[in-house]
């Protein structure tokens, strides 16, 4: 438990993610201090800091091979932040929870189960806290939206769907799977609630050598189900979620707006996303500030708040690489 001082936070990587909805949830919180951060680059090490006000002191410029370890294990931090590629950035992960660091990093845990599995088993010895930003679980507008349905009665099914105009090869480290599609399977075990318990998918290579399209249906333990589709060759980005309840309907496009519709009303309400969140910074609406918030929560409290720590992500990693090895064994 943390009291009468900041929360000291050490960040790792100063990339465009990190700058875009990580360092600026932090700075909207007065209760944390950056007491360091690490960067193989200088222009973006000095830009990020300079725009947050971060000290000389607290400004570290050397490669990620072991160079961090010193300063991690000089500053002690409460949490560290270790933010950008999973092919990159998984050996720092496995330091950090080996020795003892409360860790936040992005999406995806690793570019395997093995990877999830092992950084869960490593954060639940250590009893550490963790989390992976998958932020669509906070997004205001669907979380909002949601809890409004739940007054009606349990999620009966749910569709997620996850768009995207890039029908070109994804031929780094790790597929389309395990990177967008994690957001969208995560949505979907948060939007029904209890433990998958069967998945039935398809998949497709629309114009390129990878995976660039799936279908699946996910079955729940508590009689919910969610369909959900990606594809990455369609012609706009949009991220959709429907939710019904007995007696009542949403969908919400979690990065515009939301419309409920109960008790057969056509008319329906409308939330926008900036509405829910009263903010029209993405950071906010987006929910990525409040993820961060469920993090230094934690930190404080010594009690995990964290609605995507380790042991929970591992689900969602183990359902999308379900879904591969049933393309696999279809011959897709």
């Amino acid at each position: 438990m943390i009291k009468d001082r900041k929360v000291r936070i050490c960040m790792i990587g100063a990339g465009k993610m990190a700058n875009s909805v990580h360092y600026p949830s932090l700075a909207s919180f007065d209760d944390v201090e950056i007491v360091g951060v690490i960067e193989t680059r200088a222009d973006r090490l000095n830009e990020t800091c300079d725009k947050h006000g971060i000290p000389q002191s607290a400004r570290f410029l050397m490669g990620l091979d072991t160079d961090y370890q010193d300063i991690l294990q000089e500053l002690k931090p409460d949490g560290v932040y270790v933010i950008g590629q999973p092919e990159i950035m998984y050996p720092i992960w496995h330091w950090c929870l080996t020795n003892g660091f409360n860790l936040y990093i992005e999406k995806p845990m690793g570019l395997t189960t093995h990877q999830a599995e092992s950084l869960a088993y490593l954060a639940e010895s250590k009893g550490l806290i963790t989390q992976v930003s998958h932020q669509r679980r906070t997004a205001p507008v669907l979380r909002q939206i949601r809890d409004r349905l739940l007054e009606k009665g349990p999620i009966v099914h749910g569709v997620v769907e996850f768009f995207k105009c890039d029908a070109t090869p994804m031929l780094i480290a790790r597929d389309r799977m395990m990177d967008d599609g994690t957001h969208a399977i995560d949505t979907a075990r948060f939007i029904c609630g209890g433990e998958v318990v069967k998945v039935e998918s398809e998949c497709r290579r629309i114009g390129v050598p990878d995976i660039n399209w799936f279908a699946a249906t996910l079955h729940f333990d508590n009689g919910s189900t969610c369909y959900v589709v990606c594809n990455w060759a369609s012609g706009r980005r949009v991220f959709r979620t429907q939710m019904h309840v007995p007696g009542g309907y949403a969908d919400v496009e979690v990065e515009a707006d939301g419309m409920i519709y109960l008790d057969n009303n056509y008319a329906g309400e409308k939330l926008s996303t900036r509405d829910a969140a009263g903010s029209d910074q993405n950071f906010v609406f987006g929910g990525f500030a409040a993820k961060n918030r469920e993090f230094i929560d934690s930190l404080k409290t010594g009690t995990d708040q964290c609605s995507s720590a380790f042991r929970d992500t591992v689900k969602t990693m183990r359902v999308c690489q379900t879904i591969l090895a049933q393309a696999l064994e279809a011959g897709v």
